[in-house]
């Protein structure tokens, strides 16, 4: 064997290992496995399993050492096929604006592969995407109800959906729609798990605008809804609707002056109407109605146990007006404090939520109406 170590037959690449095979086998008496090419007379290579075995006399000592050499050549190529068609079918997935993942069907659904796109996302290479603990990346609210909600259909290989919001590695989170499809063998038991996610982050951000005009409409539809016009002649509201068609088409904050039960959110309707806002919310707050220590609830939201009594996150009537216009009645009815936050509006176009951080409307001083 120790012209086989240096032979020109074998491939200069599968040289090494075939000879540190050989040399454990000769010093343990162990049998040796090793895959290496082989030199035909013709010159090609192919590949060959080679498996070596000791035979022993009643002492105990190698007197001798058999060989089988394995024609494997067709299985190596075929396997060398899979392993290119794998490599490009990464390269496609890695270059995919969808984000793509394959997990296990273990117990733990262990993360096998993620594409560019998804790593890219969350700041992560492969490995530490394998290694970290998913329940960082998702959303607290999200998790529990997950957990709960999808535990089932893994554990019985149905494909389903869900929507959850994922951290990035900006620290915001978005929503995705997540896809989760079975890879079954030929016994029909699930192998592995394909999750195929889109970010729907713009879709929900317009659910829930639309969803918070509709919930300023229906309040102000059963709480307002006779006003709809305005029907006079006199020459002093001609003056009046004069003045409102000259400010409703600018971004400007109006301010509207009168005793009260002269029609001052008429006016105020009348602005929105002939406004470029029209089309987004109109929401009304009687300041003088509301008691002193909720009034900055009201006006700009609370999170949620930021005081007895608040149970859930509340959005206040500047988050719900955004993009229409908000109108305040009797605003000089407002405590001291909270008209230095209405200042704070209007000048930095910024609030706080009670109990929470500063919130920075689009263009909140355009869209208030006094």
């Amino acid at each position: 064997m120790k012209g086989w170590a240096t032979s020109e037959a074998v491939h200069p690449d599968d040289l090494p290992q075939a000879v540190a095979a050989w040399r454990r086998s000769v010093e343990t008496g162990d049998p040796y496995d090793v895959d290496h090419r082989l030199r035909r007379a013709d010159g090609v290579y192919r590949w060959f399993h080679s498996r070596g075995l000791a035979l022993r006399d009643a002492k105990g000592r190698i007197v001798r050492w058999y060989n089988l050499l394995t024609d494997i050549d067709e299985r190596r190529k075929a396997e060398e096929k899979l392993r290119q068609s794998e490599m490009e079918l990464r390269q496609i997935l890695d270059f995919a604006p969808q984000y793509t993942a394959v997990l296990g069907h273990d117990s733990n659904r262990t993360r096998l592969y993620a594409n560019q796109t998804m790593l890219d996302f969350f700041g992560f290479t492969l490995e530490e995407w394998r290694n970290s603990d998913r329940r960082k990346y998702y959303h607290p609210d999200d998790w529990e109800r997950l957990t709960s909600e999808t535990q089932s259909k893994f554990l019985s290989g149905i494909p389903h959906e869900y929507e959850a919001r994922f951290l990035g590695r900006d620290g915001k989170y978005r929503w995705f729609l997540f896809r989760w499809s079975p890879l079954r063998d030929e016994q029909g038991r699930v192998t592995r798990w394909y999750a195929a996610a889109t970010d729907i982050e713009e879709r929900k951000q317009a659910e829930q605008r639309l969803q918070n005009e509709n919930v300023a409409l229906r309040e102000e539809i059963a709480r307002a809804s006779m006003f709809e016009e305005i029907v006079g002649v006199s020459p002093a509201l001609h003056a009046v609707l004069s003045r409102v068609s000259k400010v409703a088409p600018t971004d400007s904050t109006v301010l509207i002056t009168g005793e009260t039960g002269t029609g001052k959110e008429l006016i105020a309707r009348a602005v929105h109407k002939r406004s470029q806002r029209s089309s987004r919310a109109f929401v009304g707050v009687n300041c003088a109605a509301v008691p002193r220590d909720l009034i900055a609830s009201e006006l700009f939201g609370h999170e949620k146990g930021a005081f007895t009594g608040a149970t859930q996150r509340r959005l206040g009537r500047f988050e719900l007006a955004e993009g229409g216009t908000i109108f305040l009645d009797e605003v000089g009815e407002l405590p001291a404090e909270t008209q230095i936050a209405l200042l704070r509006v209007l000048q930095e176009h910024e609030f706080e939520r009670v109990g929470g951080n500063w919130i920075y409307p689009n263009e909140c001083s355009d869209d208030c109406c006094y």
